[in-house]
């Protein structure tokens, strides 16, 4: 068989590197190559230039996808990081507002909210020694002075566990003379009225309060 020359083979060889030839043309191939030193190196370096691009390219997306989901774990765990700080606080507000805001009047008992005369009757204060109240709401009347304390979830039962009632603490008010008050009422004198305009309502108010003090005159 004549012998293929150099420039036949180094046309098929581009073919022969992909796997494109048929096994008669692989065998004629390869019998050049084995005998000629300079079509086998141009092969050598023909599937160098085929197969080192692909590994690269690989690698290079490997190393791509890596980072990318490197970037997508970091964003997901400060996403996750950011979400559960915004519940926590969201959780702490929501029972902090559950605790305070809801109040209830504290009802009269003689035995925890009293008044007394102080400086010869000059000042008059109205106590209640049940422990801290969360607020108190007052009204200035034609007939007396109508007032009434009120607990939250706070005050009334987490509070008492760690903190120890002061005298001042009971205090609910202080009347003082000039604003001669000649009787007080004790309880929720607005339940059911309008509260931004108590005028001419305190027979009503009356009905819904204790009287607790007179002047000059010890109530039972």
């Amino acid at each position: 068989m004549n012998k293929i020359n150099c420039n036949v083979i180094g046309d098929l060889l581009p073919l022969y590197v992909d796997g494109a030839v048929s096994e008669d043309t692989k065998k004629l191939v390869e019998e050049h190559l084995a005998e000629c030193a300079d079509c086998k190196k141009a092969a050598e370096d023909m599937e160098k230039e085929l197969v080192l691009p692909v590994h690269e390219t690989v690698a290079a997306a490997e190393t791509s996808f890596l980072q990318k989901m490197k970037k997508t774990w970091k964003k997901g765990r400060m996403r996750t990081a950011v979400i559960s700080v915004a519940v926590t606080i969201g959780l702490i507000f929501g029972i902090y507002m559950a605790l305070i805001l809801p109040e209830w009047a504290i009802p009269y008992d003689p035995k925890t909210i009293y008044v007394e005369e102080l400086d010869e009757g000059r000042c008059i204060m109205v106590s209640y020694t049940g422990g801290r109240h969360c607020s108190s709401y007052g009204y200035m009347g034609e007939d007396g002075y109508y007032l009434y304390a009120t607990h939250n979830l706070w005050t009334a039962y987490i509070e008492p566990l760690f903190y120890k009632t002061r005298p001042e603490d009971c205090q609910i008010t202080t009347i003082l003379d000039e604003e001669n008050v000649s009787k007080i009422y004790y309880g929720e004198f607005d339940k059911g009225l309008d509260g931004y305009s108590l005028y001419g309502q305190e027979d009503e108010m009356q009905k819904q309060t204790h009287l607790i003090w007179t002047r000059d005159e010890v109530m039972p």
